[in-house]
């Protein structure tokens, strides 16, 4: 095999961290493994830093369209342009349908000041801090990987990262990163798949390390995308009138809904939803964000609906960012980068509602006279899932080293 055909092949891969997958098929080895009570969490990092005062709209706060005269959403009323309300004082995006319909039934917790104290506002810095899960510190592994290295489970596949790596699910234990599904049933029936399996299989020592990773990861990743086909064969069907976005997202939250109702064990799951960067032209009711959002909002309430009230009794769903935006608008019609964000949660087991006190948008109520103060520390809502959902409260020292929990109340 050519080499630039080798490392074209590589690079399609999966990848897998470090694990041991036992001969025959792994869906069948992973059935007997699971149990029916587990709990499943999927994390969706909106990349970019999402406007969160035009996704939780405080139409109740005048001072809010003083700050935003062209891309503030109007306060609610018949028009299909206002913003769907919630309690009197928040309100939905008008774009936002499907999470609003989720709120209607109880299950849609609105969390719109989360943050951490001297917040960073670099992109990639304060991604890091969040998934690493200790603010203003990038831990080599993130959070999600040292919950999963703190419970013991036989299952071979607890974790699932799409697009890429996630570093809330870097570290020891073993997790696949994958585009979707697909990826699996177009690389199955690759005729290169001989030629690297051959490869894989030379006999190798444990004094040559990078050979040895080679031979343990490529063999890995060719029994993955052979017992993952099982998956991606089938011709899955949604159900409860459920309709994904034709994106790569909603095709993504689509294969969790199909390996969660085939009972695989699948804990945690992480989604990359990117794009939320609107410096320039941003939109209100209309526009580029509203395009987002709405993408964002119709993926979440069909995974839900898919999922049906069984499912998402052991499902919870959150919503991330690394930071929200300026509180007001700049000469660009966009916003900036800024501090608190909204976050939301998703679930059978969710407290619906707002949750978190609203600190104002005065110019002495803002944070360096610019920025939305956060109310909630982003450790807490990581600790919340982690006590409430998955059960491990005693492990919160190792899994968020250094937080001092406060209970926010978006589950029981």
């Amino acid at each position: 095999m050519k080499r630039r055909n080798f490392l074209r092949s590589m690079a399609m891969m999966p990848i897998i961290g470090r694990s041991c997958i036992a001969g025959g098929s792994m869906l069948a080895n992973m059935k007997n493994a699971y149990a029916a009570n587990g709990k499943t969490l999927i994390v969706i990092f909106q990349r970019g830093g999402c406007d969160g005062l035009n996704a939780a709209v405080p139409h109740g706060e005048d001072e809010y369209y003083n700050l935003r005269p062209d891309i503030a959403i109007a306060p609610p009323s018949s028009s299909p342009e206002s913003a769907l309300d919630l309690d009197g004082f928040f309100g939905l995006h008008p774009a936002m349908t499907g999470l609003y319909d989720i709120f209607q039934q109880g299950d849609l917790a609105v969390l719109p000041t989360v943050g951490y104290s001297n917040a960073n506002r670099s992109h990639f810095s304060s991604q890091d801090y969040i998934e690493s899960g200790v603010p203003n510190q990038r831990l080599a592994s993130g959070w999600l990987n040292r919950y999963l290295s703190s419970t013991q489970n036989s299952n071979e596949l607890r974790a699932l990262s799409f697009s890429s790596l996630a570093h809330a699910l870097q570290g020891t234990n073993p997790v696949v990163t994958l585009s979707d599904l697909s990826t699996f049933s177009n690389q199955a029936n690759s005729s290169q798949n001989d030629t690297l399996q051959n490869i894989f299989n030379q006999q190798v020592n444990n004094e040559n390390h990078a050979r040895f990773l080679s031979y343990k990861h490529g063999n890995l990743a060719l029994k993955s995308i052979a017992n993952l086909e099982e998956f991606s064969a089938s011709n899955y069907r949604a159900e409860h009138d459920a309709v994904y976005p034709d994106t790569l997202y909603g095709q993504q939250l689509k294969n969790i809904a199909q390996l969660i109702k085939s009972d695989v064990g699948l804990e945690v799951a992480t989604v990359s939803n990117d794009g939320w960067d609107h410096h320039a032209n941003q939109g209100g009711a209309q526009g580029d964000q509203a395009t987002k959002l709405q993408d964002f909002s119709n993926g979440i309430e069909a995974l839900y609906k898919d999922l049906g009230t069984a499912h998402m009794s052991d499902v919870t769903i959150l919503t991330i960012s690394e930071f929200g935006r300026t509180a007001k608008q700049n000469a660009s019609l966009g916003t900036d980068h800024g501090n608190a964000s909204t976050w939301f949660v998703i679930g059978g087991q969710v407290n619906g509602g707002i949750h978190g006190d609203w600190p104002g948008l005065m110019p002495d109520q803002l944070y360096l006279e610019r920025f939305l103060a956060h109310t909630i520390n982003f450790t807490d809502v990581y600790a919340e899932l982690l006590s409430n959902h998955l059960g491990i409260a005693n492990g919160l020292p190792t899994i968020l080293p250094g937080s001092q929990y406060q209970p926010i109340g978006f589950l029981s």
